[in-house]
């Protein structure tokens, strides 16, 4: 007889190879704070069992970010590059004119062009903005996805009366839109088992966002009416919840990942501590942006951990390729890194780095850019502000380190800030030009580049090419299109040098 273990392996081998389905579910408007498992205070949050069953057979990630609203998460999650990349930084509008263009190729796009993996999308789609027509077949059209059943706008009207697209054609559906949403998902993919195809789901809840309103008393426990919004909030949380397990139901643990996340942050009305309204959702605060992250499938080694990897939303576009046992295209441009090893418990590829950004097309001076490491957080809105925190000690971001200025900061949190800043810097679409002309002599270092259209350029030094810092007294003299850095005597053996362009 074949030992279990063997046998277990050869599973995941077979596994990693044909890859799995792959069902991506997707809750709107939900932080940590709102979840049981990220947030133990009794009483602050609805129950959850079958989110709470999907941690205890997975792995659930701790230090998971997504954007701050909803477009620019389903932006990444469907392209695997970023919003200064795709154009999507705020939520889409036909003022900002910034919806998803058919200039970038989807996830679905290329599961359809390899061939052999059906593709769906059920739920909430906002990503387009424009005249009715246009937008009701944007999933198919823009999205790539052969089949689309949902809301196409950014909330619902009514969630017992709202306009409901089915591949381009709109009705008006009277069935509670979380149900209908599992409704369909669950037809399809039993459709799907019915005829032996492999599969990839998005189901996108519209749940828990606003408005806030009273799901059918069979899917909650909070009563025939809960009279905050905060208590219907969370009845929303459960009723979405228990169509989860319905869903879930629908699939064969044994052949499918299941990934489950918020899109974004819990809205400031109904935010829960250590978060406040002021760092909630549409902020770049860890309650606009950090959200429950659970993946369970059969490559999952070790199950019912959690795990510290940071990751993105951005990185599930590669993460859902890689289980689908699709390749991911090497002419793309891309933002996302698999987690594939963190969910085979290796540690290979793991981030160091999160980056997050906002930014409206019709208002420069919203949002801004963040970037973290292991410990610290930097954020430089486009106002010009930075803000600076060490999240170990502070996870409520109520100290900014800078308050003071930079040279108040001990030596750590200096060059934990240098570090942030500089690497936030290689985050643009537009690449860094090579230096010019680099000479050392006894008058210093010196190199040039062409100088920046906007924003401010310095140079800077490392010995390790990885802690950065500003370069102290280093001239600058710009001659037509060129500006030339100088690094003042006496120089070290060993110094890496770069010029570092910022802005706002």
């Amino acid at each position: 007889m074949m030992p279990r273990v063997l046998t277990f392996l050869l599973m995941l081998n077979a596994v990693a190879r044909s890859g799995t389905n792959v069902l991506l579910i997707i809750a709107d408007d939900y932080g940590v704070d709102s979840q049981s498992l990220y947030n133990t205070t009794a009483g602050a949050t609805p129950p959850t069992p079958n989110i709470n069953a999907l941690a205890a057979q997975g792995v659930r990630f701790t230090s998971a970010w997504t954007c701050p609203v909803c477009s620019p998460t389903r932006a990444c999650l469907l392209t695997g590059r970023h919003g200064f990349r795709t154009g999507v930084g705020e939520a889409v509008t036909a003022v900002a004119a910034n919806g998803l263009t058919a200039a970038e190729v989807t996830l679905p796009e290329i599961i359809t062009t390899h061939g052999g993996i059906q593709s769906a999308c059920f739920g909430k789609w906002h990503l387009s903005a424009g005249m009715p027509a246009a937008i009701a077949s944007a999933p198919n059209t823009i999205g790539g996805w052969p089949h689309f059943a949902g809301a196409t706008g950014g909330s619902l009207t009514s969630y017992t009366s709202w306009t409901k697209v089915t591949n381009g054609v709109s009705s008006t559906s009277t069935v509670y839109a979380t149900t209908d949403v599992v409704n369909d998902a669950v037809s399809w993919i039993n459709a799907r088992t019915a005829a032996g195809q492999r599969w990839l789901a998005w189901v996108a809840f519209n749940a828990p966002h606003t408005p806030f309103h009273n799901p059918p008393a069979t899917l909650h426990s909070f009563g025939a009416n809960p009279a905050t919004n905060l208590l219907k909030y969370r009845a929303a949380v459960e009723a979405m919840d228990t169509e989860i397990g319905r869903l879930l139901a629908a699939v064969n643990p044994a052949d499918t990942t299941v990934i489950f996340m918020g899109d974004n942050g819990t809205p400031g009305m109904v935010i829960q501590a250590p978060y406040d309204s002021t760092k909630a959702k549409d902020t770049l605060y860890e309650g606009g942006v950090r959200v429950p992250l659970i993946v369970r499938g059969p490559g999952v080694v070790n199950p019912g951990r959690t795990s510290s990897a940071m990751v993105h939303a951005v990185d599930l576009f590669s993460t859902q390729l890689e289980l689908a046992g699709v390749p991911v295209p090497s002419s793309l441009t891309l933002d996302a890194r698999s987690i594939v090893p963190v969910l085979t418990n290796q540690s290979a590829g793991v981030r160091t780095r999160l980056f997050t950004d906002q930014f409206d097309q019709s208002d420069a001076t919203v949002g801004g850019r963040a970037i973290r490491d292991d410990r610290y957080k930097l954020i430089r809105l486009n106002s010009g502000t930075e803000l600076f925190f060490d999240l170990q000690s502070d996870p409520a971001e109520a100290t900014n380190l800078l308050s003071g200025g930079i040279a108040a900061m001990n030596a750590t949190h200096q060059s934990r800030y240098y570090r942030l800043r500089f690497n936030l810097g290689s985050y643009t679409a537009t690449p860094a030009a090579e230096p010019l002309n680099p000479i050392a002599s006894a008058s210093g270092f010196s190199l040039a580049v062409p100088v920046a259209a906007s924003g401010t350029q310095s140079l800077w030094s490392s010995a390790d090419m990885d802690f950065w810092t500003p370069v102290s007294g280093a001239l600058s003299e710009t001659s037509g299109s060129q500006r030339t850095f100088t690094a003042p005597p006496p120089l070290t053996g060993k110094t890496f040098y770069s010029v570092l362009t910022e802005s706002p």
